[in-house]
């Protein structure tokens, strides 16, 4: 029993240290972090390509018309990835955006109808409103809000890494 607490207390000391280095280095440099992230991403879905058209040219049957165009998509949009990181990251902050705001809309709307039957109703507008602000200010500054989220991940790497240590002091 000793021997398995042992092992699992060293897994936890390399998880907290693998999650204090991912943190500090996102946190370094938040912007350089977020274009590696998308290059990686990029490359994911050119290499998923690769293997999809392979995989279909081989074997020539059922329906591998359908995986190769799957694989010239994947690939394609893996090499546009790779090609302009920068804009991927935006688009998917400018569309967490578009959808955080609309979340707002509906929080806000339901708050004024149901005012007399929601407990906190001041809660549900104040969440509302938020929710518009902060959609808004990724829409109109998403490549901001990527670092933003970057950093935030780079937070939440530090913290992990944190726990991961305290959860191995607690074994030894």
């Amino acid at each position: 029993m000793k021997n398995l607490f042992e092992n699992n207390r060293n897994l936890e000391i390399v998880k907290g240290l693998i999650g204090l280095v991912i943190g500090i280095l996102i946190l370094a440099n938040p912007k350089t972090a977020l274009m590696a992230m998308a290059t990686w991403v990029g490359l994911l879905a050119l290499i998923a390509g690769a293997v999809l058209i392979i995989w279909a040219l081989s074997k020539k049957k059922g329906s591998w018309q359908w995986r190769l165009s799957q694989g010239v998509i994947n690939a394609l949009l893996g090499l546009l990835i790779i090609s302009y990181p920068d804009v991927t990251a935006s688009l998917l902050i400018f569309i967490l955006g578009l959808w955080i705001t609309f979340l707002g809309i509906f929080q806000l709307t339901a708050a004024l109808k149901l005012r007399e039957k929601i407990p906190g109703q001041h809660l549900s507008l104040t969440s509302g409103i938020l929710s518009i602000l902060v959609g808004a200010l990724l829409m109109f500054n998403p490549f901001e809000g990527a670092v933003l989220a970057t950093v935030v991940l780079g937070v939440y790497a530090l913290f992990y890494g944190l726990v991961r240590f305290y959860v191995a002091w607690k074994m030894g």
